[in-house]
């Protein structure tokens, strides 16, 4: 009778080694699916970001290079004083205030060049991270009157 009983201990004892050892790796798999998951959110939402930004960016450069192009091209944009608010939904389409999820800020400076301005252009959540920035420049054209000869204008 007692090694009956010594088999049945060892044989729980293993069972129980065994349920311990599945639940470790359910845990540490558990982990790596969840991490896996929030890293496509956040690459998705990169890439999102990154879009919009070229988007405006291409708006800006090949535009006048003033904020008036960013308000007839984007309906809900809001002029501040020194910079340019888009409002996105959490699809990254173009929204009212209420409704959004990111917003990108657009603030265009004067160089000292004649000619160059630059826009910096960054999209953040609504929670004021920033999710993507880039900068812009747009070059005014300069054209040479008749009155200028070619010498005057290469010095």
């Amino acid at each position: 009778m007692k090694r009956t009983h010594s088999r049945t201990s060892i044989f729980l004892m293993e069972i129980i080694l065994n349920l311990l050892l599945f639940s470790i790796l359910l845990i540490v798999g558990l982990q790596f699916f969840i991490r896996t998951h929030t890293l496509t959110e956040e690459t998705s939402q990169l890439h999102q970001a990154v879009a919009g930004c070229k988007s405006v960016a291409s708006a800006f450069e090949n535009g006048s290079g003033s904020r008036n192009d960013f308000l007839e091209l984007y309906h809900y944009s809001v002029n501040l004083d020194n910079k340019t608010l888009l409002f996105l939904d959490s699809g990254f389409q173009e929204c009212q205030k209420q409704d959004a999820s990111y917003y990108i800020t657009i603030t265009v400076n004067d160089t000292k060049t004649e000619g160059l301005k630059k826009a910096h252009i960054t999209c953040s959540s609504a929670d004021h991270r920033v999710i993507y920035s880039l900068t812009a420049c747009h070059y005014s054209r300069r054209r040479v009157s008749q009155t200028h000869s070619l010498k005057e204008v290469a010095l």
